[in-house]
């Protein structure tokens, strides 16, 4: 039985656990290879635990037991350098891209106005719309011409 994703590849952030692992599992189910990334580390600042290498293993291990393939690597949205790099490497591996869900996120953990610090709100605007435009930004050429890899460079 085919599924809505058969022969796509999807590219998500934030794929290390929570939404961004229900996202590529869901995906993989539905046929799409994966592009996967997730920062996997704490930032100073920030007062919630976030993913880890073990838990992008773990998204990785779910995408492939349904034999779907999954590029997966621990990366930093804000990185416009790295995630080039990453939806590059992607592209190449399986041929194209179709489908982007830029899911990394931070929250403030309910730190009140007078209680956050400018480094975590700079982070959390950072990761939540720099991220998002990174995200787009770089995966966007690939979209352009129609999945493939773009190969005018």
């Amino acid at each position: 039985m085919s599924g809505k994703l058969e022969g796509k590849v999807a590219f998500i952030t934030g794929a290390g656990r929570g939404q961004g692992r229900s996202h590529a599992v869901r995906m993989a189910e539905e046929g799409a290879d994966i592009i996967a990334v997730d920062v996997c580390k704490q930032l100073d600042g920030v007062k919630i635990a976030m993913s880890t290498p073990d838990d992008l293993a773990e998204t990785a291990n779910q995408v492939e037991a349904l034999g779907r393939r999954i590029h997966a690597v621990e990366a930093d949205v804000r990185d416009e350098d790295v995630m080039t790099e990453v939806v590059r490497e992607g592209v190449e591996k399986f041929g194209r891209l179709d489908v982007v869900v830029a899911n990394a996120g931070l929250a403030s953990e309910g730190a009140t106005l007078d209680e956050m610090t400018q480094k975590a709100w700079r982070d959390m605007i950072d990761v939540n719309l720099t991220g998002v435009w990174t995200t787009t930004k770089v995966a966007t050429p690939h979209i352009v011409a129609g999945g493939e890899e773009d190969r005018s460079s």
